[in-house]
């Protein structure tokens, strides 16, 4: 497919279930280049193993994918005890089997990137904004030549109170220096109405379709299911990173242009941070402000044509 849309996902994959589905999404779609997949927060060697390991299923095992920074900004980020939950650790226990991972530092190679096409590249968070705040950080001229930073973060919109995330809750100072580093961003609530998860007739349909993707699938879910202590057996997985894929595909999220306020409290504080949204016609950012009921329903269908559809072959 031409005109394809250059992308890196940045993902705490492992943590929840989303990013998983959401990235079989992205590997299964062919309106988006995945350029490269960095992984953040905590065992990112494990959470890089996951990702390599749908690459592989998705018959695409030349993405480099590095494991990022394990620790929120200002802390050192050089290892990560071990022993760190990660949920869906059974889909890669090891690397058997995988493709090697890319040995560059993650905001390296987010920044070598944005140097080799500039105004083209997305990147798109999808958990803590560490390795993007790295970026901006060791290698400031990315901001303008990132296309944008697409992020999945914070608690806002017309209908409810705003309050600050998780995704943004983990590395507040990373994503506070987004919000001011004149790159492009646009922020998308993490809890979107209209926008939701799965239902039980589609997680049948992933357990019956007979593809290794949608197996793996399965032990994700099994495995999110068992590991995440707010789950039960029977839990159905949401789609909430979904979206910062659909807001690149044009036509299911509104936005509106605005500001971004992200508060970092003093290190040690009880009280993280806070979040302030302020819709304004002039501001820099873009807010993701609503999606019709209408648009839910075609993301959800064509999520579901794309991780039940055979992997295609990428050109």
């Amino acid at each position: 497919m031409k005109n394809r849309i250059p992308i890196i996902i940045d993902t705490d994959i492992g943590e929840d279930i989303d990013d998983l589905l959401a990235l079989s999404f992205a590997l299964n779609s062919p309106e988006f280049e995945i350029l490269a997949i960095t992984t953040v927060d905590g065992d990112t060697e494990a959470r890089s193993r996951i990702a390599r390991r749908m690459t592989l299923a998705y018959g695409q095992p030349h993405i480099p994918v590095v494991a990022g920074y394990p620790r929120s900004m200002p802390e050192a980020c050089i290892t990560y005890p071990p022993g760190t939950a990660v949920h869906q650790m059974d889909v890669a226990p090891d690397e058997t089997g995988l493709p090697p991972a890319c040995n560059m530092k993650a905001d390296e190679l987010i920044a070598s990137l944005a140097n080799e096409r500039p105004g083209e590249v997305y990147a798109l968070t999808i958990g803590s904004m560490t390795n993007i705040g790295q970026t901006l950080v060791h290698y400031p001229e990315t901001a303008r030549k990132l296309a944008g930073i697409i992020t999945n973060g914070g608690v806002f919109g017309p209908d409810r109170e705003t309050e600050i995330g998780w995704n943004l809750r983990y590395d507040p100072v990373a994503a506070s220096i987004a919000a001011r580093s004149g790159a492009k961003w646009v922020l998308l609530p993490e809890s979107m109405k209209n926008l939701g998860g799965l239902t039980r007739e589609d997680v049948e349909n992933i357990r019956t379709r007979g593809l290794e993707t949608t197996d793996l699938m399965m032990v994700a879910i099994e495995g999110w299911r068992k590991n995440k202590i707010e789950c039960g057996p029977d839990s159905i997985p949401h789609l909430s990173d979904l979206k910062v894929f659909a807001y690149l595909l044009g036509g299911f999220i509104e936005t509106i242009p605005g500001f971004v306020h992200i508060t970092v409290s003093p290190y040690g504080s009880p009280e993280i941070s806070g979040l302030k949204v302020v819709p304004d016609p002039k501001g820099s950012h873009l807010l993701g402000w609503k999606a019709t009921p209408e648009n839910g329903r075609r993301l959800h269908h064509l999520f579901m044509e794309r991780i039940l559809a055979e992997p295609y072959e990428k050109i």
